[in-house]
Formats: C-alpha cells, structure tokens, sequence
C-alpha cells in the first residue's frame, strides 16, 4: 500500500484532514437534491415561456447554469446562455427570463446582473439561501426560491441544492420537461455513488481514491465528452482549483482533437494525467472514434477514465458530478491541504467589498 493509499484509508487521519467535512458535504448531495426539489415546488415559479433564458450566477452557484444550458442544448425551444460577471447581453429585455443564483444571496457580480436585467424589463427568478438577492427578489415581487444554508457550507458544496431550482425555474417556463422523477432518481443515484466512493471504502476498491493518487503531484488534464462531460470537465477543474489548491487543464470533446491535444504531444510525461468523463449517451456516434484517434496519437493507454452510464441526463450527471467531487476532496488530503478554506478568495473579495 502507497502512503497516499494508507492515508486515505486511515479512518482517523482522513477525518483529521478534512476538519469541515468537506466528505460529508459530498456524500450528502442526494439529500440535498431532494431538499431543493421541495423548495422549488413550493415556490411560485410558473410563468410565460421566454424568448430566451439566462442564467447569471459565478463560482460553485455558476455551475448551476452551465448544468442547465447542458440539460436544454438538445431540448430546449429557446436559447440559454449561462453568464459570469457583471454585465448581461445586450439582448436582454421583456422577452428575457433572467434566473439570478448565488449561494450567499450577495454575490457582487451577479446581483449587478440582476439590477441590469431589472432596468431591462427581463422577469427575475432568483435562487439564493437570504442576503442581498432574496431582499432584492421581495422587494420587486420577483419568484424565490431559498436554498438551506448549513453554517460552514460552502458554495461548491451546494451544487444540487442550487442546480435544481434553477432547472425547475426552467421547467416552469416550458423551456425543461417536467423533472420530478428525474431528480428523485439523480438522487438515488448520488447517494449510491456515495456509497461507492465515501471514505469507508478502501483505495483498491473505490475509483476516486485511486483517481486522486493519479492526480496527485501532476497537471491533471480533463476531457469532457457530450454536453454533460464538458461540464464535468470544468467541475472537476474548479474542484480541485478550491478543494486541493491546484491548476488544472479542462476541454470539452471534440473541440480538444482540435487545439488541446498539442499540448499533450509526446504524450503526457511524468508531470500531467490525462482524465476522460464520458458521457456516452449524449455523444456524437463519432465521439468515440475520435477519441480514440487523440488517444493513439498521443500514446496514451491508460487514461483516468470515468462513465456517466445509462439513465437521464441528470442520472448521468449525478455519476459524473459525485465522481468529479470525491476525486478533488481527495486529492485536496492527499497533497496535506485542507479541502474548505479558500483564503485566496476571501482575500480578493474583501479587498473588493
């Protein structure tokens, strides 16, 4: 046994390194996802359907939007655009639904996004657990739904309480089908993925130990295929950005075969781990070939590979995200850092406040 290994199969020395329970936040994403489907159905959230969809959000509450421009790409009657910082598009106006989303509910970003598509006449739905937003939502009428916020939890960590509500903001406008079975079985399926991959089960045994000890001393380079693959490749970089405190490459498939593979030419050495999340259901019937192809030109046998599997698009998300999570929280005590403090961030907001 390595001593990454005997580390993180240490019962003790795991909950010695992990003081704010960033595990458990993991393992209890399926509850989560149940919670947040409650507080969405008693939210008032129907509506007209939109001329097009934005979804203004930064960091771990962002990602809601990215999973739900994913989920509409090949269903959706209207477009949806995720967006990140201050300014909306131009074309945001009384056709416009706007599902504003931040954790805290004081995002600086994104609430001048709101006041934006305000000004603009665009119809607000917000998801936030109180702070600013909420405020900003009842004052103007606008729908709410609020997120539970258990002290010392952190935006990343709140993926499906936040995901959900957007998505039903969406089916609520007629731009999702209805999701209710959808999410009870994603929940389902994140609390089996907990059970496969939570700490009691050991490194030979459980694919995101093993998939942190890869990782751990390299440039983690991430391809994601199909819609919900790309935007597991970005989770599994901001994961381990904030939860181990290291860089990491992401790409979406095909496009990689078209630039980020260069950057691997040689194949990929000592120093950087190729990682593939598929999800093949959702997949050109192309895809496979051409990852194929990257992956005989760079010579590379032996990839960290991880399967979405069959179900739903949310199913599969729920295999993929439980995965991406698990791996970086991993890797964060694998390398000896802490996986929930991020003093970084917290510096260059209260410089900014």
């Amino acid at each position: 046994m390595t001593a990454g290994a005997a580390l993180l199969d240490d019962k003790e020395r795991l909950a010695a390194a992990d003081p704010a329970g960033m595990l458990d936040e993991v393992g209890g994403a399926g509850d989560q996802a149940r919670s947040a489907l409650r507080a969405a159905q008693a939210s008032s959230l129907v509506g007209p359907q939109p001329e097009v969809v934005v979804v203004a959000g930064m960091g771990g509450s962002g990602v809601a939007g990215d999973v739900l421009t994913a989920l509409a790409f090949g269903t959706s009657p209207v477009p949806v655009l995720a967006v990140k910082g201050d300014r909306l598009p131009a074309f945001v106006g009384h056709g416009t639904l706007l599902i504003a989303v931040s954790f805290s509910g004081n995002t600086a970003e994104t609430l001048s996004a709101v006041e934006q598509g305000l000004a603009a006449g665009a119809r607000v739905v917000a998801v936030a657990s109180g702070g600013a937003l909420a405020e900003l939502a009842r004052g103007r009428n606008s729908p709410l739904v609020t997120v539970e916020a258990p002290p010392g939890r952190m935006p990343r960590a709140a993926l499906w309480s936040l995901l959900v509500p957007v998505c039903s903001a969406a089916e609520a406008a007629g731009v999702l089908p209805p999701l209710r079975d959808q999410v009870l079985a994603a929940a389902d399926a994140l609390d089996a993925e907990a059970a496969a991959l939570e700490p009691a089960v050991p490194t030979d045994a459980n694919p995101a130990k093993q998939a942190a000890l890869r990782l751990l001393d390299r440039l983690p380079v991430v391809w994601g295929s199909g819609q919900l693959g790309a935007v597991a490749a970005t989770r599994l970089r901001t994961e381990c950005n904030e939860n181990a405190k290291v860089s990491v490459v992401s790409a979406a498939l095909p496009e990689a075969n078209h630039n980020d593979v260069m950057g691997l030419e040689g194949g990929p050495g000592a120093g950087r781990a190729l990682v593939l999340l598929r999800d093949e259901a959702g997949e050109h019937e192309r895809d496979g070939q051409r990852i194929a192809a990257a992956l005989e030109a760079l010579g590379v046998d032996d990839p960290v590979v991880r399967l979405a599997g069959e179900g739903d698009a949310l199913v599969r998300l729920a295999r993929l995200t439980a995965f991406t999570d698990f791996t970086a929280t991993y890797l964060a005590i694998a390398r000896g850092v802490d996986p929930t403090p991020i003093r970084t961030l917290d510096r260059i907001k209260a410089a900014l406040s």
